[in-house]
């Protein structure tokens, strides 16, 4: 039997996701209070594992526990061969302070296709 040791990889693949209170620093946490934050970042790391530029179009949404969505973005990127790069997201105060208590699910897509998603709480205290 034959197992490949380098399993082909896709073009472009989401490596990461971590949220983060903002302030003087980034705190990263998956749990924010209303009394000590006022908005919050979502910092992604994409890696292009081909030898040509990539352009992409970057789509997220916030979803509240019942499945309806708060906030949505979509944005171009462009990542050199072979390389990773962050980017930052930011739900602003408008729409922190609309979010109530609960539980939240970021989902991400990547030229119109989903690729990952993570979740995070808020809290009043």
């Amino acid at each position: 039997m034959n197992i490949p040791t380098n399993p082909k990889k896709a073009p472009l693949e989401m490596k990461s996701i971590k949220l983060y209170s903002t302030g003087l620093k980034k705190v990263f946490t998956n749990h924010f209070y209303k009394s000590m934050n006022h908005n919050f970042g979502i910092e992604i790391v994409i890696t292009n594992n081909t030898s040509s530029i990539q352009k992409l179009k970057i789509g997220g949404c916030v979803n509240n526990s019942k499945g309806k969505k708060v906030v949505n973005w979509i944005s171009t990127k462009s990542i050199k061969p072979y390389s990773s790069e962050s980017y930052d997201f930011y739900v602003r105060e408008k729409e922190f302070n609309k979010m109530d208590s609960g539980k939240y699910t970021v989902i991400f897509w990547i030229n119109d296709k989903r690729v990952k998603e993570t979740t995070f709480t808020i809290t009043y205290k």
